[in-house]
């Protein structure tokens, strides 16, 4: 009898690795594939616009990253002369100098273009297909920042909708390996059904866009999340994110589909090292402790010598 329907994934014919610079982009996928990469020593971007979970907003800040542009005072919003917020990103601050902000914003905003401008994959993890629409200006916001809700107005984006806004921004990018993936995570607040809509069209769109462009590609986090592990043991505790276990379970899948033999076993060097590093020895004094870091450092010279790129805090 079998315990899993498995979810095929097909091997990449591009792959992934330390040495190549790599953007993430969008919702909860990115943030914990993100946290993986940036473990086994990936060179990923810092995610300076934070989780996004509309299409529409990630792909705004990617037409940031593509014309190089900074921002200006009318990328900030003052709400009620209390708080000053960036409705496409998570940013929100109640200090009202606005100069120091958006300098502040642009440096930040700078480091995240020159890692994209050095990048070879793109990984965009769309969230949901529901979006909020500031009424005072019509435009689709990443954050409401805890702003009354009777200031936007709910809908769901349309499939074309969607595949219309990145069919231009990816024509700006045939150089990358583009990665499109769904979060697994449900947006229960929405309602179960309204959560399907929205799953339904965002998975419509990626294969429009997957069928369109030739560099792009789609990995299937949230098929073996909600169909091949299909537990609640694989969740938190609010039933609706995944568990580490189950973020374990998909990044060796995605591994497996991107990563060479070679990447694999440099993994599970840096693996090795990284777990020897958070030891918290009973007692420094004592031989053992002595040969540990003995032991350590040659890990650490060897690793350094085959892998010089490779740097450890």
């Amino acid at each position: 009898m079998k315990l899993i329907t498995p979810v095929n994934i097909t091997k990449s014919h591009f792959k992934l690795n330390q040495q190549n610079s790599i953007t993430l982009i969008g919702s909860c996928f990115s943030q914990n594939i993100g946290n993986k990469l940036t473990y086994h020593k990936f060179n990923i971007n810092p995610n300076f616009f934070g989780t996004v979970f509309n299409p529409i907003s990630i792909c705004n800040n990617l037409s940031l990253l593509i014309s190089k542009q900074l921002y200006t005072e009318q990328d900030f919003y003052n709400f009620d002369n209390k708080k000053l917020v960036n409705f496409n990103n998570q940013f929100v601050s109640y200090n009202k100098n606005v100069d120091k902000i958006i300098n502040e914003q642009n440096i930040e905003l700078e480091k995240e273009i020159n890692h994209f401008n050095e990048s070879k994959t793109l990984i965009i993890t769309f969230g949901t297909a529901w979006v909020y629409e500031f009424e005072q200006t019509g435009e689709i916001v990443a954050n409401c920042h805890k702003i009354p809700q009777n200031n936007f107005t709910k809908r769901l984006l349309k499939v074309n909708e969607i595949v219309d806004a990145y069919s231009s921004l990816l024509k700006q990018l045939t150089h990358l390996n583009i990665i499109f993936t769904v979060s697994p995570v449900r947006h229960s607040k929405d309602g179960l059904h309204e959560n399907n809509l929205s799953k339904a069209t965002l998975h419509l769109a990626i294969n429009k866009l997957t069928e369109q462009f030739k560099n792009c590609n789609y990995f299937p986090a949230y098929e073996l999340v909600i169909d091949e592990l299909r537990d609640y043991r694989f969740f938190k505790d609010d039933l609706v994110h995944p568990s580490e276990m189950a973020v374990n379970y998909v990044w060796e899948k995605f591994g497996e589909a991107y990563f060479s033999e070679e990447t694999l076993q440099l993994n599970e060097q840096i693996d090795k090292v990284q777990k020897a590093l958070n030891h918290k020895p009973f007692n420094v004094e004592s031989d053992e402790y002595s040969k540990f870091k003995t032991n350590l450092n040659e890990q650490l010279n060897k690793l350094k010598k085959e892998y010089p790129f490779i740097v450890f805090d």
